[in-house]
């Protein structure tokens, strides 16, 4: 591996996919070519995301937590794409620092690019979860509180359920919009200041809300009310300690420990976990449910 002067743990170049994927144990590969090139050949399991669509396609690259091993026929242009997601805060990043074509297993597949996206790991077991247990009939209603460029949304709209994003940031709602158009889903993006006045409870209640990464407790009463009898609660933020590495660092903005637990008493608290804290991001998650 050349370090290159960084740590070889977070960033640097690998002479194989082999060798990255050895020291970096469940690393995502992101191929940075053109579309036409991905379709010619590529690593298995890579997903694709040219350095030109960073910006445009946000919400498709993987999260700032996922090991990343970045890949194409140029080296040079690997390692650029790269240091532009380690000055996006991505803390575990690598590059394959020979080509493609040179590569064993470079050009070995031809398969439609894997998604490297997630709203999170929690959110994907659990929505599943709450799918499968609905006895009703129908397509179940899903909000995407504070959904930023829509993973949440749109990962719902592809499982089943009939799923909306709201959020304050119209800039963020339009990468949502395109996103979904992308994915080949129909969800309505709506403009809600979350923040200065508390949202009309809409007139049909959600049979799901999920919260990522965001905090306003104001809006706790609201969210109880906005949940249909049966409805699941789904609530993934930062937790306090989370300062120590990084962003947010306002109290506001902190869960205090066990907090998700109380903060909802209508709610049946089905499912309450931190995880550890000395490994960031430091997060509570809560699985509530709504009685009938």
């Amino acid at each position: 591996m050349s370090r290159g002067g960084t740590p070889a743990a977070t960033f640097g170049g690998f002479d194989s996919i082999h060798d990255a994927l050895l020291a970096l144990p469940g690393a995502r590969v992101l191929d940075v070519r053109d579309e036409r090139a991905f379709a010619l050949g590529h690593p298995p399991e890579a997903g694709r995301l040219s350095l030109a669509e960073f910006e445009t396609r946000r919400p498709e690259l993987p999260s700032r937590e996922t090991a990343v091993l970045v890949v194409h026929d140029e080296p040079a242009l690997a390692r650029v794409a790269a240091e532009h997601l380690a000055a996006r805060g991505y803390a575990c990043i690598a590059w394959l620092a020979r080509s493609l074509a040179a590569e064993p297993s470079g050009r070995a597949s031809r398969a439609a690019a894997e998604r490297l996206w997630s709203p999170s790991e929690f959110i994907e077991r659990e929505a599943a979860r709450a799918l499968e247990a609905r006895a009703k009939p129908g397509s179940p209603r899903a909000l995407d509180l504070a959904c930023g460029s829509g993973r949440g949304a749109v990962f719902l709209a592809l499982s089943g359920w009939r799923a909306e994003g709201w959020d304050a940031d119209g800039s963020a709602l339009e990468l949502a919009r395109a996103f979904a158009r992308r994915q080949r889903v129909d969800v309505p993006f709506l403009e809600h200041d979350l923040e200065s006045a508390e949202p009309p409870v809409p007139e049909r209640a959600f049979d799901l809300i999920v919260v990522v990464r965001y905090l306003h407790r104001p809006l706790f009463p609201w969210i109880e009310r906005a949940l249909a009898p049966g409805g699941v609660l789904l609530y993934e933020t930062f937790r306090d300690g989370q300062q120590r590495f990084g962003t947010p660092k306002q109290e506001r903005f902190l869960l205090r420990d066990g907090e998700l637990t109380t903060a909802f008493p209508s709610l049946v608290v089905e499912r309450h976990e931190q995880t550890p804290d000395g490994t960031p991001p430091l997060l509570a998650r809560l699985v509530a449910r709504k009685l009938r």
